[in-house]
């Protein structure tokens, strides 16, 4: 510690005395988080151009597993479809086919 901040810890002193310590420790926790908030609606915590690459990576890989979900599920889709064209044209009775 240098001489600052045990300056800086004589000037916290008294008000930490006259007020209570949870309520300067409060007041210093609440500057830090609208600091936090600040910095993040600004872009100063992530580089808008790293958001950027992220989110058109994520795209990317997005729409390579919407292809591969869509070439896994077509034939699950086809006999599903077929159940569903054949259940219409054998008229479509409730009975129950269970055991």
């Amino acid at each position: 510690m240098n001489s600052n901040d045990v300056t800086n810890i004589k000037e916290l002193l008294p008000l930490a005395d006259r007020y209570g310590l949870a309520y300067i420790v409060a007041l210093v926790l609440l500057f830090i988080v609208i600091y936090f908030l600040r910095a993040i609606s600004r872009g100063d915590l992530v580089p808008r151009d790293l958001l950027d690459r992220a989110e058109e990576d994520r795209d990317r890989l997005q729409a390579i597993l919407d292809k591969e979900r869509a070439d896994f599920m077509a034939p699950t889709l086809e006999v599903l479809q077929r159940l569903k064209i054949d259940h219409a044209a054998g008229g479509g009775n409730d009975q129950d086919r269970g055991g």
